[in-house]
């Protein structure tokens, strides 16, 4: 994978000093941009103070990311994802400490938005309003949530988004780096694609650019001139900030490109299936970034009645029969799925299916799932919320197809609801 990155910074039309600061070092593949925060230029302090240590010790932990790129486990990718959160705690610790022992540098801190490409995945870690936006198959995905007052009190319910753009305290960090001992950091693992273009910049372009305009710019522009064109941009419309742009296009080497199942196949797969139809884009990837890629021979069992559950599969390429007491039931095809109850119960495997022909499967397994619900509370209330919705609509056709033979209603879970085919049918896709 290869990252070229192009970047500018600008004071804007008011602000006589710029507080903000980036960085890029395609030799490790870092790119990052911190705004600070503090004045008499305490902000600006931060802001170097945060890149140049953050810089430091992903370059020290380079060895980890060659561990990766030679070996790409989920495991080796989290901790990955580990030593970029582990630097920007040692950035939050110097500036803290700086702050503490001299008083006109009390108070000042900045935002971090920090990406790190790999071979095949990026590493994306924030803390502050900064953002990292993406420019894919013509869509723009904004893959960081601002940590302000006004949104957490709109996630808590506490107030309207109508409100919330009006609060005076509209614009207050719940966040960032260097105010406090410790801070909370956000990452997230994005699977890469050919042509992926990302978009970080300081809250000096995105107070002005929405995703419309900033579309129209990505759709049009050369990478190369999109950074001057969009501090332009912000300048004309105001500039009452500094405003920082940095501009990344990945190319994918052509052994990558083709792969049979690429990220966008992935996404494609992943936003089909009911079960995760409410979540979100940053969201989805979160899932897929827990999703393993398995290969099936043809004839090969992808699973065994009686075995023990614990996987999800989606078929991505091939097709498959299942066998029930050796009997075959059904066909699963690409983009059909199975096994989605063993992520939540340990009951065996109630049929056999085997690769009709090569057969690719993406699956996430039980104890990965689990863990990223634990981590992502509102990813788990949006898988429960549809798989009960797919729950109840399977039982209500179930009575309705009873019903109409003019048997007694199905008992959830009994054989009576094989003669559904919905997507959360127990017997049939519990395998």
């Amino acid at each position: 994978m290869k990252a070229n990155g192009y970047a500018l910074s600008d004071p804007g039309l008011k602000r006589s000093a710029n507080e903000d600061f980036f960085l890029m070092d395609e030799e490790i593949g870092l790119f990052l941009v911190c705004d600070g925060v503090g004045g008499h230029v305490a902000g600006g302090v931060a802001s170097e103070m945060a890149g140049r240590t953050i810089r430091q010790v992903m370059n020290d932990g380079r060895t980890i990311i060659q561990k990766y790129n030679a070996d790409r486990s989920l495991k080796n990718r989290a901790i990955v994802a580990g030593l970029l959160q582990k630097a920007i705690q040692a950035a939050n610790e110097q500036i803290y400490r700086m702050a503490e022992v001299d008083v006109v540098k009390r108070g000042m801190c900045t935002t971090v938005v920090a990406l790190v490409v790999l071979d095949d995945y990026a590493i994306l870690a924030h803390a502050g309003d900064s953002r990292i936006y993406l420019y894919r198959s013509n869509q723009v995905h904004q893959l960081t949530e601002d940590h302000k007052y006004a949104i957490e009190m709109v996630k808590r319910g506490l107030m309207k988004p109508e409100d919330a753009a009006k609060s005076p305290q509209a614009n207050v960090l719940t966040r960032a780096v260097g105010i406090q001992p410790a801070v909370q950091i956000d990452t997230l693992q994005l699977e890469l694609a050919n042509g992926d273009l990302f978009l970080l910049c300081s809250d000096g372009l995105h107070n002005y650019a929405d995703r419309a305009e900033l579309k129209s710019r990505f759709t049009s522009g050369d990478p190369k001139k999109l950074p001057n064109q969009l501090v332009e941009f912000a300048k004309s419309r105001g500039g009452s900030d500094n405003v920082t742009v940095i501009t990344v296009q990945l190319e994918m080497e052509r052994a990558a490109q083709d792969d049979v199942v690429d990220a966008l196949k992935k996404t494609e797969i992943f936003g089909k299936i009911p079960m995760f139809r409410y979540l979100g884009y940053t969201e989805m990837t979160k899932v897929l970034a827990i999703a393993h890629l398995k290969q099936f021979e043809a004839g090969a069992a992808v699973v065994k009645q009686g075995d023990p559950s614990d996987e999800m599969y989606i078929i991505a390429a091939g097709e498959t029969d299942v066998m029930k007491n050796n009997v075959k039931i059904a066909e699963r095809k690409k983009g059909d799925f199975f096994g989605e109850m063993g992520i939540f119960d340990n009951a065996p495997r109630s049929a056999t299916v085997t690769a009709k022909t090569p057969v690719t499967a993406i699956t996430l397994h039980r104890k990965d799932l689990l863990e990223l619900l634990r981590q992502e509370s509102q990813i788990a209330v949006k898988l429960l919320w549809a798989l009960n919705r797919e729950l109840n609509e399977r039982i209500r056709k179930s009575s309705e197809d009873v019903a109409n033979r003019g048997l007694p209603p199905p008992v959830p879970g009994s054989d009576a609801t094989e003669v559904t085919n919905l997507p959360f049918n127990f017997e049939i896709q519990r395998f």
